[in-house]
């Protein structure tokens, strides 16, 4: 009866403990630091003490209060919890460098990536849809599973030990029947040399992973977490390691958000809870917190990273300099083409997807005017568009740019699946104005017979030359066409100001004399701003004050 009659109790004390919990999660990182301190006493102390204090209190989870209890010590007094502490209080210290990864980061990457440095040598499955509604309508799975190839290779001393290609009903579920789980686990089991295995497949979920791992006891990759290796190894800049490091974020969190519906039970050993100020945190809720913090600093050095672009963006402007971004597919000559447009040998291409991860802008004189070409990160089919979102400081240069050139591999067997992967994508991106100015030209003719050719944009080689005096002219019209410039013939007095202004503001075609010599007939390239100054500085038929 006694017990009974607590029951009431303990249920508002479960609400009350449930009310402070959500309140609590509901709060900004700054606002539980500033409630937690509220009432203490911290004057006396050192900065590392308060660093020390919050840290102990916001994320020491795994050594808990009531796991002290448990075992009959007094909490605060674990060596093991003290180190934790420090690391965590050391790590302060190195917060202004977003890309510092703390030791429980790195374990998550760990964890859900392999980022282990091992060079793996790979068993490739390639799922196929049978059903026909859900079928890629314009490629093959001997394609895919050879684009999926060429993935592996892209990274150094990876190689690609057997493949396979085995139909299924979607990528939903567990993938595959549990006879075709037999067959692949026996496969796999049979190849003594492989190290992981490849599902080519644009991402598993949790529940997927889990159970392939556990029948091939291998580490197992979907097209993310190896597009994700391939970005690592390659990238240079501190933009792109930015960039890379964002496009984790979603993957890590979309496991979670996974475990927390209940899709897979995570049975490691670490769903106890902790308590800090009368709240109760799950090994769930630590590490979205973990996340959250590490997505908040990415994303505070990516906005200065876009400043700094839009100054730079600015300049181009102010300098009156067209714009052309070339866009297409990864490994379809973009950066070739740039350098035969440029005649700069410092530009070295590499026959390797994802070879580009930073955009570079590129200064080119077409016939009759210099232009810009900006290069950009080349697109790929199967990747979820968090991946691609990740990247989108990268190409907002291309989105403002004044031209969109795609530039298509016409020698690549699969080269119309890549087309339409690429016009949908800039079709999501760009206005309906810049899709219809757009240029194609398909690239690497030089290896194609006449028959083999497309009639469907212009044919060019950026190896040979082939079609690039005809791809400048197109270049050129493009621009005035979207830039408002307009092609304009000036009669101009010898003596005078008039042509070293419009040499400084326009592109001069050509200078002839005039009848009486005494003038030029002078051809240009004009944009409206420039050719209204002109008229206001130049017009004989100005008042006189």
């Amino acid at each position: 009866m006694f017990l009974r009659s607590l029951r009431p109790t303990c249920h508002l004390c479960k609400i009350n403990c449930s009310r402070k919990q959500s309140t609590w999660l509901s709060l900004s990182h700054a606002a539980r630091i500033r409630r937690m301190c509220s009432g203490q006493k911290l004057q006396t102390h050192s900065q590392q003490n308060n660093t020390k204090f919050l840290y102990k209190s916001l994320c020491c989870f795994s050594t808990t209060n009531l796991v002290c209890k448990e075992r009959g010590r007094k909490p605060g007094h674990d060596e093991n919890e003290e180190s934790i502490i420090n690391k965590l209080a050391e790590s302060q210290d190195e917060e202004a460098d977003a890309l510092h990864e703390t030791d429980e980061y790195k374990q998550v990457l760990q964890e859900e990536f392999h980022y282990d440095g091992v060079h793996h040598s790979l068993m490739i499955i390639h799922p196929a849809i049978r059903w026909e509604k859900d079928k890629p309508r314009s490629t093959t799975p001997e394609l895919q599973l050879s684009e999926a190839c060429a993935l592996v290779h892209s990274l150094p001393q990876w190689r690609v030990a057997d493949t396979k290609i085995i139909k299924v009903k979607s990528h939903g579920g567990f993938i595959f029947m549990k006879g075709q789980l037999k067959e692949l686990t026996d496969l796999v089991k049979s190849h003594k040399n492989i190290s992981a295995v490849f599902v080519n497949v644009d991402i598993l979920k949790i529940n997927q992973v889990t159970m392939l791992q556990g029948a091939w006891q291998l580490p197992v990759f979907d097209r993310y977490t190896l597009v994700l290796h391939i970005f690592r190894e390659y990238a240079h800049t501190r933009e792109a390691k930015l960039q890379i490091a964002l496009a984790e974020i979603p993957y890590i969190r979309g496991r979670l958000e996974q475990i927390n519906e209940g899709q897979h039970d995570h049975v490691t050993g670490k769903m106890h809870y902790v308590v800090s100020g009368g709240f109760r945190f799950t090994y769930i809720q630590k590490r979205h917190a973990l996340v959250a913090e590490r997505e908040r600093r990415l994303r505070g050095e990516l906005e200065k990273v876009r400043q700094q672009r839009e100054v730079l963006r600015q300049n181009r402007i102010n300098q009156q300099y067209p714009t052309v971004a070339v866009v297409g597919y990864t490994n379809c000559g973009k950066t070739t083409l740039i350098k035969a447009l440029t005649e700069d040998e410092s530009l070295t291409p590499e026959n390797r997807l994802f070879a580009t991860l930073d955009v570079t802008v590129h200064q080119a004189f077409l016939k009759n005017m210099k232009v810009l070409l900006i290069d950009t990160v080349g697109f790929i089919s199967d990747i979820p568009k968090t991946l691609m979102e990740a990247f989108s400081a990268t190409l907002e240069d291309a989105l403002i740019a004044d031209v969109v050139l795609h530039v298509r591999d016409l020698s690549h067997p699969d080269y119309r699946n890549q087309d339409e992967n690429v016009v949908d994508i800039l079709g999501k991106l760009l206005s309906e104005e810049k899709l219809q100015n757009m240029l194609v030209v398909n690239n690497k003719c030089d290896l194609l017979s006449d028959d083999e050719k497309s009639s469907d944009g212009l044919n060019i080689s950026a190896v040979t030359g082939s079609g690039l005096d005809e791809l400048k002219t197109r270049l050129e019209e493009a621009i005035i066409k979207s830039t408002g410039r307009m092609r304009k013939v000036f009669r101009i007095p010898v003596r005078g100001d008039h042509l070293s202004w419009l040499y400084k503001n326009s592109t001069v075609l050509s200078i002839t004399d005039g009848e009486n010599g005494d003038s030029y007939l002078v051809e240009t390239i004009i944009n409206t701003a420039a050719y209204g100054k002109f008229k206001h500085l130049f017009s004989t038929n100005k008042r006189k004050p």
